[in-house]
């Protein structure tokens, strides 16, 4: 069941649900956009809590009554008069302000989750997340054990991107949360479980105004020379898919990070690094060189006339929909609610381990995610982390259909090869699928299937040879085979050529990186 935001306020009332509008989400996008970070993580991470920034301040520029609670008993109220006047004129009574400032938000951002608001003697973090089904409030322990980061109370936000709204699911504060919250030892978190927090604002204003917050007295931790400082940044510049604050001891990590100095080197260094990454649109180099007769796996299943490629390791794909869709029939209601299906297919994807079922959700993903920043980041995240080959070739491919100008976009094409009457009428479909690489060169893939058998014909050879003629890698099909394949990594400027054999009959293709 799909709640609307009526339905969110009705079940939470004591909950604050801001709404922000798809100009307002793409605004965040490009802000992103603009400045530079070391990695797809780091991106999605920033974009993230730049939109969770902006919404949050909007709505507190709009709803002057949130931060100043209703205070109907004279004396508080004449208290708050009298703080109001006592006020600078050029410093207005409850005015946020971003910690320490706007500009150093990426050099957090690049490497933590979190972002500090301060009004007036108070310090709040908004902690963003896109879990659907949340559970507690995990807050990196960069804001709780770095004296010059703790604050006062941490905010759990939670983001919908696809219905633009965002739901404060409450806040806990510091001493609750340094004494009492669950230490995570493996990813450095505090965490606070949902039902623990406090999610009326109203409540966490009126304690502020009664007893405004003390000045934090955090356990001051150990400083690094400058010599190791430098050392540490060289270290951690390293390009990584993941923040590495994980990647040394936290004692030397916060001494780094909580020097402004430093943590903005380090944000520069990791975010050069990133930027030097060569660029390959394969789109367009691949149409530079590939002939007519090839086509994407898309245009072969539905072109007329063709033969329909039997992918082995794949579901059918109106299997998949139907379970989307939660009925079981293949009818419109899909093709209608795409926005739907795509958020169902990245909470699956999120959520499940089984590659039988990942696989197809990839490739649908990358047929129906279309302008969806959030499969981008996902397919981008997954090409980084998973350790299963074809699950990687996968959402390189699906992320080459959604923003083929990424670094990381992958493409694939097929061509229909008849070896004549060796194959007694039936057809081989050769794929050829190519991915970037970290280091600049190109994962080459080779499959050869069947188009309408079950099998391969015995004996069919697919091989590579070398720019000299020789041949480097081969594979043989068998009785019982459903493809054959081959992969290879290459660098820019190789040259290689694929053949399939059977008998006399015989294809071949050169190719260039």
């Amino acid at each position: 069941m799909k709640l609307r935001l009526e339905d969110l306020a009705c079940l939470h009332p004591d909950q604050v649900l801001i709404e922000f509008s798809p100009e307002e989400r793409e605004q965040a996008w490009q802000q992103t956009q603009a400045q530079g970070y070391s990695n797809q993580a780091a991106y999605w991470r920033a974009y993230l809590n730049c939109l969770c920034l902006n919404t949050f301040l909007s709505y507190l520029d709009t709803e002057p009554n949130l931060t100043k609670p209703n205070l109907t008993e004279p004396n508080l109220l004449e208290t708050a008069l009298d703080k109001a006047l006592n006020k600078p004129l050029d410093t207005p009574l409850n005015k946020p302000l971003v910690w320490p400032e706007l500009g150093d938000l990426p050099s957090f951002w690049d490497v933590v989750n979190g972002t500090a608001v301060e009004l007036n003697q108070m310090r709040l973090v908004l902690i963003p997340s896109e879990e659907i089904n949340f559970t507690a409030l995990r807050v990196p322990r960069e804001w709780v054990d770095i004296p010059e980061w703790a604050s006062h109370y941490y905010v759990a936000m939670q983001l919908n991107l696809e219905e633009c709204w965002l739901q404060v699911l409450g806040y806990t504060t510091y001493q609750q949360l340094r004494d009492h919250g669950n230490y995570d030892i493996i990813d450095e978190t505090y965490a606070v479980d949902a039902v623990d927090l406090i999610e009326d604002l109203n409540v966490m204003w009126v304690t502020e105004e009664l007893a405004p917050s003390p000045k934090l007295l955090v356990k001051p931790m150990p400083r690094l020379s400058s010599d190791e400082a430098t050392t540490l940044i060289k270290q951690l510049s390293q390009e990584t898919p993941y923040s590495p604050r994980l990647d040394i001891p936290f004692a030397k990590w916060q001494a780094l990070v909580s020097n402004s100095k430093w943590r903005k080197e380090l944000y520069k260094q990791r975010s050069l690094v990133y930027s030097r990454k060569p660029s390959i649109n394969l789109l367009s180099w691949l149409d530079n060189f590939l002939e007519a007769g090839w086509q994407t796996v898309e245009e072969i299943r539905s072109g007329n006339g063709n033969p329909n490629l039997t992918l082995a390791y794949r579901s059918q794909p109106t299997r998949l929909k139907d379970s989307l869709n939660g009925n079981s029939s293949a009818s419109s209601p899909f093709t209608e609610n795409i926005p739907e299906a795509v958020t169902a297919i990245i909470k699956l994807l999120k959520t499940n381990s089984s590659k039988q079922t990942n696989l197809p959700a990839i490739e649908l993903l990358g047929e129906i995610g279309h302008s969806n920043l959030e499969a981008i980041a996902l397919l981008a995240e997954m090409i980084n982390t998973t350790d299963d080959h074809d699950l990687r070739r996968q959402a390189a491919v699906s992320l080459g259909k959604l923003d083929p100008n990424h670094p990381q976009a992958g493409i694939r094409r097929v061509k229909i090869i008849d070896l004549e009457m060796q194959l007694n009428g039936s057809k081989v479909a050769f794929m050829v699928t190519f991915i970037p690489e970290a280091d600049g060169g190109i994962n080459v893939h080779l499959r050869v299937y069947p188009t309408k058998s079950k099998y391969l014909k015995p004996n069919l050879e697919l091989l590579v040879l070398d720019q000299q003629g020789e041949i480097f890698l081969s594979a043989q099909s068998r009785s019982a085979d459903n493809w054959i394949q081959l992969e290879f990594n290459g660098e820019r400027g190789d040259r290689f050529i694929v053949k399939l054999v059977l008998g006399d009959a015989s294809f071949s293709k050169e190719f260039f990186l």
